[in-house]
C-alpha cells in the first residue's frame, strides 16, 4: 500500500478520501493475483501528529468497512505486505463555510483580464477537476465577451 496523508478534503467516508486500486488502475501495476492500494487519508489534522502505524491500523479499520468481503482490520483476509506514509500538511485546499463568494469569477472586473484555476468560482473544490472546468469557463467567457465562435468548446 501506499498512503498520502493529506488533510482537508471532503469525501463520504471518515478517513478514506480518495482510494484506487493501482493493480486495475494502471497497467504498469498490473498483478492479477494482488492489489496495490494508493490512499488519501483525510482530513489529517488531528492525524498528522501520529505514527504510521497508528495510521495504518486506522486505515485498515476503515478499509474493512468499506471492502467487508476481501479486508479485515486485523489483516486475517487481505494481508498488507507493505505501506509506505507520505505526510503532506498543506497540499490541498481547506473547505471552510462561507468563503464561496469569495470566489473570483473567471471574467474580472478589468476589461480583458480573465482568470482561470481551481480557485475561480466553479462547481468544484479547489482541484484539477475544477481548474479544467474553471479553463472551459474562461475560453466560454472570452469567447461570449467578443462575440466569437466557439469551435468545438465544450
Amino acid at each position: 500500500m501506499c498512503f498520502c496523508l493529506i488533510p482537508n478534503t471532503r469525501c463520504p467516508f471518515p478517513l478514506l478520501s480518495v482510494y484506487a486500486d493501482m493493480s486495475v488502475a494502471c497497467k504498469e501495476y498490473y498483478d492479477p493475483d494482488r492489489s496495490m492500494l494508493e490512499l488519501v487519508f483525510a482530513p489529517a489534522e488531528e492525524w498528522i501528529g501520529r505514527s504510521h502505524a497508528e495510521i495504518i491500523e486506522a486505515t485498515m479499520q476503515e478499509l474493512a468497512k468499506l471492502f467487508p468481503d476481501e479486508i479485515a482490520a486485523d489483516q486475517s483476509k487481505a494481508k498488507n505486505r507493505k505501506y509506505h506514509v507520505v505526510k503532506t500538511p498543506r497540499s490541498v485546499y481547506k473547505t471552510i463555510p462561507d468563503c464561496e463568494p469569495c470566489r473570483p469569477l473567471q471574467r474580472s472586473p478589468i476589461e480583458g483580464f480573465y482568470m482561470a484555476g481551481g480557485y475561480t468560482k466553479q462547481k468544484y473544490l479547489a482541484s484539477m477537476e475544477g481548474a479544467v472546468l474553471s479553463g472551459k469557463l474562461c475560453a466560454q467567457s472570452i469567447v461570449q465577451v467578443n462575440g466569437l465562435h466557439a469551435s468545438g468548446c465544450t
